[in-house]
């Protein structure tokens, strides 16, 4: 009986499953923001502070920092903008939007 080939490729399974994961798809666990008019969306900030994604009316998209105001982050990308303060947010151009007025926590 050989045993060579099927450890190979148990061992080749195994590594494939330590793949490790590029900094910018790293991110923290999502936030939920609740807004007015009843509207939410969720946003999984990237753990370099850099890119967002914001999911909101059933749709993702993937922002990118482009500037800071008064220390506070914006993010955007494709005519969608995120702009936050402390744990209030605006998200505008997305879908079912605007989102306004929003709160985490």
């Amino acid at each position: 009986m050989r045993l060579a080939p099927w450890i190979a490729l148990a061992a080749g399974l195994i590594l494939a499953g330590c793949a490790t994961v590029a900094p910018e798809d790293a991110s923290d666990a999502p936030m939920t923001y609740a807004c007015g008019a009843g509207k939410r969306f969720v946003a999984s900030y990237a753990l370099d502070g850099r890119i967002v994604r914001v999911t909101a009316g059933g749709q993702t998209t993937t922002l990118r920092q482009v500037k800071k105001k008064h220390g506070d982050p914006i993010f955007s990308a494709g005519g969608v903008t995120l702009t936050t303060k402390g744990s209030s947010a605006d998200l505008d151009g997305a879908a079912a939007g605007p989102y306004r007025n929003c709160r985490t926590g």
